[in-house]
């Protein structure tokens, strides 16, 4: 099937969550992975990308079967994380990496929110089925919140730390179109009887 480049914009409260374009390239975006929390979550080498690294970094996302998104401040349009997801028409998958880069937007419902407008959005609109992410097994909060959510590990795999010293546990979720359905049932529910 020959499918069109999307441009994807959804709102939040707080935020916009929107296809990102070349000039959203800035110069705080390309310290993030400087900071040593950022780096470990990936498993990267804490480092400054150039303007022209994140610039061809953005092109390399086609927007059919992979996406950059960046999250605005709604407030402030300040791009505080981005989304990169990988589509599978054929499994009716996606892969879905998330950073929030600026330290001090974390905890503060980037992620949540972004979350909430991205799954109705792959799950309904393009009608995929499941969603995947990879998550270090040293990330004891991101594992805390993806087993409240809902999330099934499937595998674990070990890999090279990028610090070179030792190995490191990867572990990959996945979450169900249906499982996503209940969970939305379920909150309505909820919202309705308070």
């Amino acid at each position: 099937m020959n499918r069109e480049p999307l441009t994807i914009r959804l709102e939040t409260p707080n935020h916009i969550i929107r296809t990102v374009e070349r000039t959203d390239a800035c110069e705080s975006w390309t310290k993030w992975l400087l900071d040593p929390v950022a780096a470990r979550q990936l498993n990267s080498r804490p480092a400054a990308m150039s303007m022209e690294q994140l610039h061809a970094y953005i092109a390399r996302f086609n927007r059919v079967n992979s996406h950059l998104l960046g999250i605005f401040e709604k407030e402030t349009g300040r791009l505080v994380g981005i989304r990169s997801i990988y589509v599978n028409f054929a499994t009716k998958e996606f892969f879905d990496n998330l950073l929030i880069g600026e330290a001090d937007a974390r905890g503060k419902r980037a992620r949540a929110e972004s979350t909430d407008a991205i799954q109705p959005y792959f799950f309904e609109e393009l009608g995929l089925e499941s969603a995947l992410c990879s998550i270090l097994a040293e990330n004891t909060h991101m594992l805390e919140i993806v087993a409240r959510k809902g999330w099934v590990q499937e595998r674990s795999e070990m890999k090279p730390s990028t610090a070179g010293d030792r190995m490191i546990e990867v572990r990959l979720f996945r979450f169900t179109r249906e499982t996503w359905r209940r969970k939305m049932r379920e909150r309505a529910a909820q919202a309705k009887s308070t």
